[in-house]
């Protein structure tokens, strides 16, 4: 993949990470915070599984794409520790191509 586009990827994901403000004060999620954006963070999520079907060879098998596609329409089960895993993941892959 091209590297500009995933510095772009980074780069929106990095600013998207200080959206994570949300907490609920009791319940499993206590622990948690949660994107105050759901519209951007969607949006980047949509673009970041483009990008990446765009330029894998294995396109729709990719298991990446698979894990990104298991939140579409679930944008709510990402947490801010769950989105600093899927940005590593993105740095990962950047260094591998």
């Amino acid at each position: 993949m091209n590297t500009i586009k995933y510095d772009g990827i980074l780069e929106e994901g990095k600013t998207l990470l200080h959206t994570f403000t949300i907490a609920y004060p009791y319940g499993l999620y206590k622990e948690s915070l949660y994107s105050s954006t759901y519209d951007e963070l969607s949006k980047w999520l949509r673009g970041t599984i483009n990008v990446l079907k765009e330029n894998s060879a294995e396109k729709f098998n990719d298991p990446f794409v698979q894990y990104l596609n298991s939140f579409r329409g679930k944008i709510g089960n990402i947490d801010r520790n769950e989105f600093i895993k899927i940005l590593h993941q993105l740095e990962e892959k950047k260094e591998m191509n």
